[in-house]
């Protein structure tokens, strides 16, 4: 494929001329400030500045005077390292971004930081960075608009797209694979992504790592993929305009040179992670035809955009009269949208929850499994998906129909075993501002999601993670799936709360939590059944622990700590010591995160006093001595688990009755 097969369509010279200063001012505005940072990633930015120029001048319907407007095109620039391609056309395009941001850029606490980070900066849609990340939040951006709109019926007026530019390096991470995979699928056509094809990456050419034909691969996973020469605008646009009415994804494979204008290091891997130099920022600025003065805008640049901006205001304004009229003439539908977009929960919320009949006995995955068709009745914002284990995570609610290929008014999403691109594009998704969604895997799993997990929680972006089959007890699958450092992991993540219910009760309180936070949450649920309990308390999870058993400010000979399928052990070598003249205080630590957001006084009215402090949980006991104490008695597993049925594996590793009260009492003395 070449260029050559794109239909030419030529632009008017006038334009052509704006966007070849728009181009080099960006690039201009990028050196200097990537040289007053004295780092950064100039290559990109001058890469990619005629694409960057078509779409923010021509290409993308957005409002700076109204940034999250919902029909707004969104732009993600999943190569993140570029940046200052990013923050150069949102300050010359009217965000709020000032040319005092631009001189800041890596500084403490400026708003344009070394990566694009959502919440800092109006305009950008998605925390970047982590490559490959990008492309998965954007195909979530657009999942989420096409349900939306599905479900409400209107097509007519959410109509945007969302476009992404990537690089090299997010085309060989395999999060940008699996999420690719998926939106191929799923015929997601709301979907353009340029890619950046310079054949330069960080440590030099890129043929000393990587010889696949993108393009046809892209075709494999169902895309519509043109090819173009980067750097003429008229390719791009004639790509674009064809990009925007296809029936599937579109990849754009746009053949550039890395740090176009440097005339000492465009085309070579020097230019890709490093400031130029002031004799190269001379050099460069020589060539471009820029004076050398530090952040220079052209004038015509500055009117140009100012046009586009009354453009932009104009489409807005007419947008607004299709939508005022949409909604008179869609009752219905602008009411649930009106839902989407509040997501608030109805005020008997809690109280029908609670009152919810569960199963007695049952896996805390089949009791969440029961909330879940409650939530979907009483939470229209609320989706979800699974990792082809629906059937076995028991995420699925009933009620709805799976989204499939063109067939988006539905609330079920099947990822298929893309566990990394499920959860960046449920980021996605929630990013939208439509919906809530939770995602479904085995604890285990976890590992391929980590980084996923870690920018939803660094954005502070609700998603909720519903992680199964919690712990070595789940059996005869084996070490391979036996989770046992996973808990401790998750709890290390800042902005991250994770609960471990032991009962239907908790699993109540613990959904009511999660529908509620401002923060992603992490839902770990057993495979095995467990009894209901007396003293668990729905109202307790929102505190994160609580005594199920003992009284508070006690004094006692042991207190016992315990989460999920634990807790109910620990209760039952309470009653044990308790026959043996031994005063003992059990405590449900269903959340660290949230038993420490806690006052001290509670926190201390909770624990209490003991001669010793004992946790149970069968996953691994780092963390653990926060609350034990560097003397205290954890039982847990700091091994790797067996193959075996749950009755040889509770025995082999000393999670019966017997076995710990013989260890309290050796350690009371």
């Amino acid at each position: 494929m070449t260029s050559s097969s794109v239909e030419m369509v030529m632009l008017d010279s006038k334009i052509k001329a704006e966007l070849e200063r728009i181009a080099n001012t960006v690039r201009g505005l990028s050196i200097d400030a990537i040289e007053a940072a004295g780092c950064g990633h100039p290559g990109l930015p001058m890469g990619c500045a005629e694409i960057g120029a078509y779409l923010f001048r021509i290409g993308l319907r957005y409002n700076p005077a109204q940034p999250r407007w919902m029909n707004r095109d969104a732009f993600v620039l999943s190569a993140g390292h570029g940046s200052m391609l990013h923050y150069s056309l949102l300050h010359l395009s009217g965000y709020d971004v000032s040319l005092d941001d631009l001189k800041q850029f890596r500084k403490l606490h400026s708003p344009t930081a070394g990566h694009p980070e959502f919440g800092e900066v109006d305009g950008v849609e998605t925390t970047t960075g982590p490559l490959g990340q990008g492309i998965a939040a954007g195909i979530g951006l657009a999942l989420g608009q096409k349900i939306a709109s599905a479900r409400t019926g209107a097509q007519s007026i959410l109509d945007s797209k969302v476009v992404i530019l990537a690089g090299d390096g997010c085309m060989m991470e395999g999060v940008s694979q699996e999420a690719s995979s998926f939106a191929g699928h799923l015929k997601l056509n709301n979907v353009i992504l340029f890619y950046d094809s310079n054949d330069i990456c960080l440590d030099g050419p890129l043929d000393e790592c990587m010889s696949e034909n993108t393009a046809l691969r892209y075709e494999a996973y169902g895309w519509f993929v043109q090819v173009v020469d980067g750097h003429n605008v008229d390719e791009i646009h004639a790509a674009y305009q064809k990009a925007s009415t296809a029936t599937r994804p579109s990849l754009i494979v746009a053949k550039t040179v890395i740090g176009k204008g440097s005339p000492n290091m465009a085309g070579t891997s020097s230019v890709h992670g490093k400031a130029l130099g002031a004799e190269e920022v001379t050099a460069t600025k020589s060539v471009l035809g820029l004076p050398d003065t530090p952040f220079y805008v052209d004038e015509e640049v500055r009117m140009s955009f100012e046009h586009r901006q009354r453009e932009l205001a104009d489409m807005h304004a007419l947008w607004e009269q299709d939508f005022e009229k949409w909604q008179s003439e869609n009752e219905q539908g602008a009411a649930l949208l009106a839902q989407l977009l509040a997501q608030s929960l109805p005020t008997d919320f809690d109280s029908k929850l609670k009152a919810l009949s569960l199963k007695a006995g049952a896996a805390t995955r089949q009791t969440s499994h029961q909330v879940l068709q409650y939530l979907h009745d009483a939470v229209p914002h609320l989706i979800g998906g699974s990792a082809d284990l629906s059937c076995s995570d028991s995420t699925l609610m009933a009620a709805s129909a799976c989204v499939k290929p063109g067939e988006f008014n539905a609330r079920n999403i099947k990822y298929g075993v893309r566990e990394f691109a499920m959860a960046a594009v449920a980021t996605g998704v929630c990013l939208q501002g439509m919906a809530r969604p939770f995602c479904g895997t085995f604890l285990t799993f976890s590992d391929y999601m980590r980084n996923a997990i870690r920018l939803a929680a660094l954005m502070q972006v609700p998603i909720i993670f519903q992680f199964t089959h919690d712990s070595i007890l789940l059996g005869e699958d084996g070490p391979t799936h036996q989770p046992v450092e996973h808990l401790a992991s998750l709890r290390a993540m800042p902005n991250l709360t994770v609960i471990r219910p032991a009962d239907g009760t908790e699993v109540k309180g613990a959904w009511a939590h999660a529908m509620r936070s401002p923060v992603p949450v992490a839902l770990i649920l057993s495979r095995q059944g467990l009894p209901e309990l007396d003293g668990t308390d729905f109202d307790g999870v929102a505190k994160g622990g609580y005594i199920v058993k003992g009284e508070p400010n006690s004094d006692v000979d042991v207190c016992i700590l315990a989460t999920g399928s634990e807790l109910s052990l620990a209760v039952d070598v309470a009653d044990e010591l308790g026959k043996q003249g031994i005063g003992v205080r059990v405590v449900s630590m269903v959340s660290f995160e949230l038993f420490n957001d806690q006052s001290p006084e509670y926190r201390a009215s909770v624990l209490g006093a003991a001669r010793v402090f004992v946790s149970i949980e069968a996953q691994s006991t780092f963390g653990w001595h926060q609350y034990i104490g560097v003397d205290g008695l954890a039982i847990g597993v700091d091994r790797f688990g067996l193959s075996a049925p749950i009755s040889d594996l509770q025995t082999e590793f000393g999670f019966n009755k017997d076995a710990i009260v013989s260890q309290i009492r050796a350690k009371l003395g």
